[in-house]
Order: C-alpha cells, then structure tokens, then sequence
C-alpha cells in the first residue's frame, strides 16, 4: 500500500497527541506497537515498555484484554494501577468494517480528557483504521502465498509465485530466506513486521516464521531484529537461520538451507537471548538441509558412539571438546580447565569404551559427526 498522497501513521499518531493533548502510540491488534508520539513528559512503565520493546508485555496485554477492549466499539476507559506503574488512559478501538485492527492508547492521569472529546478524532482514527486495514489484508494474502512458495509441492508454488507476482510484492533478482524460531519447540507466533523493512515479506509456516528478504537488505540484520522482535514472548531464546541467495523460483530451496542453519543455531542460544547461523558457514551441517537432525542422528550414531553417549557425561564432553578444537591437546586442555595428564587419560578412556580410534581420520570423523548430529537432535 502507498502512503505518498496520504499521512502516515506516524502521522496521524502524532495528530491525535496534538489534538487531544496525550501522549499516545498506536498498536496493532496482536499489541505490537506500530506508532507512538513524542510526548515524553508524560509516561508510565506501560507506555515505557511498549516503547522500548516495541510490544506490551504478556501481563499488560492480559490485563487490557479483560476490560474487553478486543470486543469494545467505542473509546473505553481503563483505570490507574499503581500497584503495577499503570497510569490511567484511554483505549480508542481502530476499527473498520467491524472488525477491530488495532488500539490508539493516549494516557489521561488527571481524568481531563473527556469522552467527548474523543469524537473529535472520528475522521483521524477512520484514517488509522483504513490503512492498518489494507496493510492488514494484503498482509494476510501474502503470508498464505509466501508459505505456498516455500512448499515442496512445485504447482502450489508456481501459483503462489503467480499471485506474489500479481500483488507485486514478490522480490526481485536475488533474495535470502530466513528462518526464525523460540529455543524449546514452541510456535514462533507472528512476528512484529512493523520493526522491519516493509519490502521483507513474512509468514508463519508451521512452528516457524519465514521471511524472504530482498538481496539489497543485510539479511542478517534482518534475521536479528526478528529474533529481537519475538524474544518478549520468548524469554528462554530465539534463534534464526539465513538461507544463501537464490532467486523466487527457488525460494522452496532456500527454506531447506534456512531451516538448517536455523538447528545449528539453536544449539548456541545463550540463556535470555538470540543467535543467527547462516548457510554458508554450516560446512559439513548443510547435511541438515537433507533430512531432519534426529534421522541423521539416527544414521550416524553407531553401537560405539551409543556406548560412549551412554556411560560418563565428562568423557563425552572431553571427545567433543577434543574434536571441535581440531585434536589440539594444548587447547582442549586449557578449555576444559585440566591437566594435560588428564586429558591424555580421558582420551584413552574415550578410545576403550568406544571403540574409536582418535589417531585415524575416519573414526574421528564419524564420531564428531555422531555428537555433533546428537546435540542437534536434542535441541530441534
């Protein structure tokens, strides 16, 4: 949708402020804040936090829910909270056609700004409504087609590719695919499309979110502001994994390589926090794109890998520390906090209960690849 002959929303955020004299911000119906003016004289952790994280936060949004704002037709009025920091405000439902889109909040402390007054905003708040709509619907249609275009089945893609083409919205010349979800298997949910670039198309697909990013944009940067922007609701982590470039016909591809480097990822999520892999740095991981990491588990892990994995956690923790550090006794060693002495007497515990000799290429191949693929499998 243009916004070249009509104000922004920003815009008219700003003009309801000026109009009624409240700091106000605009939120979409999911409470992802899309607008908020710049009064900043006036403001309560509510409004702080929808700010700074760009979303209320899970127990605000409960809270708002049961004054009934979702089935409300007119501004409501929701009361102070000091226990909570909630100054009082106004709720203005953005409404169009009957169906609710979004909610203008404009923070009324003193109880000056009477009901009446909000009717001012009539044609303001028709002017949200009417453009939160139409980027809502064209949203809608272009989740369905661009989870259509990742699909294995190649007439679905093909129609989805001709319906993006329609709506021409499908990027052009090289883009990247990212795949973005919550550390634990939870659903990803919908994430804040207003933090990122308006030409990146996102989807739910499945547990996952998808986003085809234009090759133009740092796909990257964009993988990390999804993650960021679903880590509110996600506190435990989010990881994300950025497929190589490929053009739309082979956007389906780029979905493999991104859900692959997305199992990498979440292997290093730390605690609270987000991690982003791409496809080119995976190496012998791209073998991710081929079949799920528990199969391959399955394929890689021998009887001598299932007798290590099965007996003393520190000898597995040695092998693998060992193997990812390319057989460096030195860096092992200082890594695992001791003695040489004691590393060599792991090793060798390592060599008789498994059976793999750590001296012969092959072996240690196959048993880096087996706790690699195993701690992937644990983590998907």
């Amino acid at each position: 949708m243009s916004t070249t002959s009509a104000p922004g929303l920003q815009e008219l955020v700003d003009s309801v402020a000026e109009l009624t004299g409240a700091p106000t911000t605009l939120e979409d119906r999911d409470l992802h804040l899309v607008a908020a003016s710049g009064h900043e004289d006036v403001v309560d952790e509510v409004r702080r936090t929808s700010i700074l994280r760009r979303r209320s936060d899970a127990a605000v949004q409960e809270s708002f829910a049961a004054f009934g704002i979702a089935r409300a037709r007119s501004p409501l009025r929701v009361p102070a909270d000091p226990a909570s920091g909630r100054m009082a405000r106004w709720c203005v439902p953005v409404r169009w056609r009957g169906v609710t889109y979004g909610y203008l909040w404009l923070l009324d402390p003193g109880g000056r700004l009477e009901e009446h007054r909000l009717a001012q905003l009539h044609d303001v708040v028709d002017a949200v409504a009417a453009t939160l709509a139409t980027r809502s619907r064209t949203a809608d249609r272009t989740a369905w087609s661009v989870g259509e275009l990742l699909s294995p089945d190649a007439a679905a893609r093909a129609a989805a590719a001709e319906e993006l083409a329609r709506e021409a919205v499908l990027p052009a010349g090289e883009l990247r695919v990212v795949a973005v979800a919550p550390v634990g298997g939870e659903a990803a949910g919908p994430v804040n499309a207003w933090l990122l670039p308006r030409t990146v198309l996102v989807a739910p697909v499945g547990t996952r979110a998808a986003l085809l990013v234009p090759g133009a944009l740092a796909a990257a940067d964009v993988a990390a502001r999804a993650a960021g922007a679903l880590l509110a609701q996600h506190p435990a982590g989010v990881a994300a994994g950025v497929s190589g470039p490929v053009t739309a016909a082979g956007a389906h591809t780029g979905w493999r390589q991104a859900r692959a480097a997305l199992r990498a990822a979440l292997t290093a999520v730390p605690r609270g926090a987000t991690a982003v892999r791409g496809w080119e740095e995976l190496g012998t991981l791209r073998l991710l794109a081929l079949a799920g990491a528990a199969d391959l588990a399955t394929v890689a892990v021998d009887e001598r890998a299932r007798r290590l994995l099965a007996g003393d956690p520190e000898l597995v923790r040695t092998a693998r520390t060992y193997l990812d550090l390319a057989g460096s006794a030195q860096r092992t060693a200082a890594a695992l906090g001791v003695h040489r002495q004691t590393l060599y007497h792991r090793l060798r515990r390592v060599r008789e209960v498994s059976g793999y000799d750590l001296d012969d290429g092959t072996d240690r191949l196959a048993l880096h690849l087996a706790l690699t693929l195993t701690d992937l499998a644990g983590s998907s």
